[in-house]
């Protein structure tokens, strides 16, 4: 059975609710005379499930979630009615007889029935659809249907019931008797929420503790029994992640009995197994649709230590692992660089470990017994200790420092490169000739030579190719940036570490290369330099249950 419906309530994994109601739309019937009194026949408005996104300012409106939308005139439906003698005493007039639309009129069929014309002997009405449920319905002569209802668990074998009642119509009536029929079950839908989920395909969703059994009675409601169960969905819907996106629509729409619940659990799992679990609390009105955005980030931020930190995958799906560089330690009022980007996808399994090293910033004018600042970040000045260069950040397979993995190159993931130092005369534009990162980590754009008004240029050290800034630097290698000679700049940590200023005193006050990153270890990578200031920084996202 095609079961159609919209948003109306939204909850943000679960956050924020908007509710949408039904409104109603009438076909207009024709009246036939038969017996010198008017025949029973009847108009019929059937609901439309309606809804105000809350995202926006437009209104829009689907059909019934039933087959044959909107109880065409091919539906049938069947009905109850109960006479008034005019003294309080009832018969049954009509039992659970069919009623359809034929010549664009709708009436019992085969047999038809008539008014008595007696003003005083009014009828009730008591309508419903599907037909199929007529063997849960329960009637007394002169009271409200009762309909004994066990909600099936899993959302496909769940129908749509709308019943309509019309109480005390006068026996005199003359015109078509107005059905307005209305859902009495709420609908429940789920959608990805604001804050987006990892993408996938949905295997299912789970909600536990909800009650599944109850009493409806004609004109009156539910009367739930105390009984809880489970109730699954299994749309098989593959998401982006992307905010506002179904996950459940249509035949996947769960129809509740309405209800107050506390503390009901919302599992979501995905195709490869990775589960999401909530709690809920509220209460689902009859003719209400309810759909919960269901939000999940699950972001892991590491910031600097002086440690190599670890991480342990929770789930079996893709990650973005990014890095940030360290910025360069300087002189005076000049900017110091800054360090370089490098971030990738990676698939890992649940319970894999990865290990985090944090780059430190290189140290300024201050003076150090042991200048080079964490993770690879060179000596700048020696013997002070100042105009270090910045650390590289890393995430490997393997536990160490960069420089300490030369041997276990392959378990290297990704590298954001540290800046190169400025040495103590420099005035150049830092920013641009002295970060690190990149597949090239940038190096010193003019040397400036004691005494003299004398330059040559320098070239960068290139990730995979290349070390060294010029024929006087003091050369970096893998893991770490060459250290300083005189007043000269360090060269910043990196898979290929930058080159620093200086070859023993010839050259002073110049600047050292910014350490290349590396994205080698991970998928779809890409490189930005000169974008961290400070000490560096590692972030690890899972992104996709695929």
């Amino acid at each position: 059975m095609v079961k159609k419906y919209l948003r109306g309530i939204n909850v943000s994994f679960l956050l924020l609710i908007i509710i949408s109601t039904f409104s109603s739309c009438a076909n207009e019937m024709n009246i036939l005379e038969g017996n010198n009194n008017e025949q029973i026949n009847f108009s019929v408005s059937v609901p439309e499930w309606q809804n105000t996104d809350s995202l926006s300012s437009s209104k829009t409106s689907r059909a019934t979630p039933i087959t044959d939308a909107s109880l065409s005139t091919s539906n049938t439906f069947n009905l109850i009615a109960d006479q008034n003698d005019g003294a309080g005493n009832y018969s049954t007039l009509i039992n659970n007889a069919a009623v359809s639309s034929t010549n664009n009129i709708w009436q019992t069929t085969p047999s038809h029935y008539y008014w008595s014309g007696i003003t005083n002997k009014t009828i009730n009405f008591y309508a419903y659809y599907p037909t199929s449920i007529s063997g849960n319905i329960s009637h007394t002569v002169g009271s409200a249907p009762t309909l004994s209802y066990i909600v099936p668990n899993d959302a496909v074998n769940q129908i749509d019931i709308m019943t309509a009642t019309a109480n005390n119509i006068s026996g005199n009536t003359n015109s078509s008797t107005p059905l307005i029929f209305n859902h009495i079950f709420a609908a429940v839908k789920f959608a990805v929420g604001i804050n987006g989920l990892p993408s996938g395909t949905i295997k299912s969703i789970t909600i536990t503790g909800i009650k599944n059994t109850g009493i409806y009675t004609f004109g009156s409601g539910w009367s739930p029994s105390s009984a809880t169960s489970s109730f699954t969905v299994l749309p098989s819907t593959t998401i982006t992640g992307s905010a506002g996106a179904n996950i459940t629509s249509d035949v996947y729409t769960l129809m509740m009995i309405p209800q107050a619940f506390n503390n009901a659990t919302v599992s979501l799992v995905y195709n490869n197994g990775t589960t999401f679990s909530t709690t809920i609390s509220g209460a689902w009105t009859a003719n209400d649709i309810y759909t919960y955005n269901l939000s999940k980030t699950i972001v892991f931020n590491y910031d600097y230590t002086g440690t190599v930190q670890t991480f342990t995958a929770p789930y079996t799906g893709t990650y973005r692992l990014e890095v940030w560089g360290a910025q360069s330690g300087g002189w005076g009022s000049h900017t110091n660089a800054p360090g370089g980007y490098a971030g990738g996808y990676k698939r890992l399994t649940q319970g894999d470990i990865l290990y985090i090293v944090v780059g430190g910033k290189g140290y300024d004018v201050n003076y150090y017994a042991d200048g080079t600042s964490y993770n690879g970040g060179g000596i700048g000045s020696i013997p002070e200790g100042k105009y270090g260069g910045g650390g590289a950040t890393h995430i490997a397979t393997h536990a160490g420092l960069l420089k300490d993995l030369s041997a276990y190159k392959s378990t290297v993931l990704v590298v954001g490169g540290g800046a190169g130092s400025n040495g103590s005369w420099a005035d150049q534009d830092i920013s641009k000739y002295l970060s690190g990162g990149g597949e090239v980590g940038l190096g010193s754009n003019t040397i400036y030579y004691l005494n003299a008004n004398t330059t040559s240029t320098t070239k960068g050290n290139t990730g995979g190719t290349q070390t060294g800034v010029g024929p006087d630097g003091i050369k970096g290698g893998f893991g770490y940036g060459g250290n300083a000679a005189d007043y000269g700049g360090a060269g910043g940590g990196g898979w290929y570490g930058g080159n620093a200023a200086g070859d023993g005193g010839v050259v002073i006050g110049t600047n050292g290369g910014g350490g290349s990153g590396y994205i080698g270890g991970v998928n779809n990578g890409a490189f930005q330099t000169g974008v961290r200031y400070g000490n560096g920084y590692a972030r690890i996202s899972f992104v996709s249950a695929n």
